[in-house]
């Protein structure tokens, strides 16, 4: 019996195809099929992103109609295999998100990294593979944490600064602008398929198409993660979560673990005066702030300008898109230089002045 056996296993193993999880993303489904990818996909902490807002605070307050960190993470991941990047490429790119805490990069107030150029989230990435558990998932299958941090040296097509495009940069600039209404997601699926990755760079013959991106970007630079009322609302949240954690109904694992629903619907009923204050005036926003010029503010802040400005391909020179067209040149160095003049924030009930 155990002759007949052993060959018809071997045959199974040999000629029978391991079955594909179809995974849904924004773009279509894909098909996946090593058990590296299907198993870090299913764990709990890649699923936590799906109770992680992409906006953080705004999701609650200025009502963008957004995604979440779950959907653009499969996104960044689909965009990277679709352009046959290596597998471990594909893995940084599906868990480069993976560490926000609660509320995006509300982590960044919390933490007090907000004026630096590596937020914590980016800093604690290596930890927190390691604490979640998923550092024994890559290792089970023959990876380390260090070969699939996200870092630009090691993964040029998912990371790239600013203002070049990347895969992070193109899900988010297209998911978002998507939400927002600055193009349809067949405008959407055109870019995902069409854009190409080539000599270590991102380029698309589609002129018309990123120049609406690149105006998302603009909108959404000054509009929401970097505009002086976010600045502001994230600051509040942070010190009713810091004060949560000073009274212990928050714990640190709640910030770097938790979802944000959770938190929220915590710190709503928390019955102590300085969350329930600083939960009114995020609530309340118009009756506590308001954006003003520099002579008539309380104070200045400044955030950082996030917007794309595309390498394309003209007469056979890559250039940036701008200096192909004057007014939306205009338009991108005209947001840029606002941002960096800073936000006049004038204080409209003065107990609300940041303690």
């Amino acid at each position: 019996m155990l002759s007949i056996i052993r060959p018809f296993l071997l045959f199974c193993l040999v000629y029978i195809p391991i079955f594909a999880v179809p995974i849904e993303t924004f773009y279509g489904t894909v098909n996946v099929e090593e058990p590296v990818l299907i198993e870090l996909i299913e764990s709990p902490a890649f699923q936590r992103l799906k109770h992680i807002h992409q906006y953080g605070v705004a999701y609650y307050i200025t009502h963008h109609e957004e995604y979440t960190r779950y959907e653009h993470s499969l996104g960044v991941f689909y965009l990277l295999r679709e352009k046959e990047c290596s597998l471990e490429e594909q893995i940084a790119g599906l868990l480069h998100d993976v560490s926000h805490t609660i509320f995006s990069h509300v982590g960044d107030w919390v933490f007090n990294r907000q004026n630096f150029e590596s937020d914590y989230q980016t800093l604690t990435h290596s930890d927190f593979l390691y604490r979640s558990g998923l550092d024994r998932i890559l290792n089970k299958h023959g990876y380390t944490v260090e070969q699939v941090l996200p870092k630009q040296e090691l993964f040029p097509a998912l990371e790239q600064p600013l203002p070049t495009l990347c895969a992070d940069r193109i899900d988010y600039n297209l998911q978002g602008a998507f939400y927002q209404g600055f193009i349809t997601h067949e405008e959407a699926i055109r870019m995902f398929h069409e854009i190409k990755f080539i000599d270590g760079e991102w380029i698309s013959d589609d002129h018309d198409l990123l120049k609406k991106l690149v105006r998302f970007s603009i909108f959404m630079s000054q509009d929401c993660w970097g505009s002086g009322t976010e600045y502001m609302l994230s600051m509040w949240l942070a010190e009713a979560i810091l004060r949560g954690l000073d009274i212990g109904a928050i714990s640190m694992d709640d910030i770097r673990f938790g979802f944000d629903q959770e938190i929220w619907d915590r710190l709503l009923i928390l019955v102590d005066p300085l969350i329930q204050m600083n939960m009114e005036m995020i609530l309340n926003r118009s009756d506590h702030l308001s954006i003003v010029s520099k002579e008539n503010a309380d104070f200045l802040i400044t955030t950082k300008f996030r917007g794309i400005n595309p390498l394309v391909e003209i007469n056979g020179e890559r250039v940036r898109l701008t200096t192909t067209d004057p007014i939306l040149a205009e338009e991108f160095q005209i947001a840029k230089d606002r941002m960096a003049n800073g936000w006049g924030i004038k204080i409209i009930c003065p107990s609300t002045l940041s303690r």
